[in-house]
């Protein structure tokens, strides 16, 4: 699976995919992301972590309340 499909298929799910440093940061309804999905995400972080933008202080604020 690329990093279009995998982002695509992180949407479809509902899910918002964006980069916390050099982590990855998935919001998504409980049970939303399959295993094969969470293997692509693993799979394709580096490329992932290179396209995605930071994440602005307000948010990163707001995700740790």
């Amino acid at each position: 699976m690329n990093v279009l499909e995998t982002l695509l298929l992180v949407w479809a799910a509902g899910g918002v995919l964006s980069r916390d440093g050099d982590r990855l940061h998935i919001e998504a309804p409980k049970g939303a992301i399959p295993p094969q999905l969470l293997d692509a995400l693993r799979a394709n972080k580096a490329s992932l972590l290179a396209l995605l933008p930071m994440r602005a202080p307000a948010q990163a604020d707001e995700a740790t309340k």
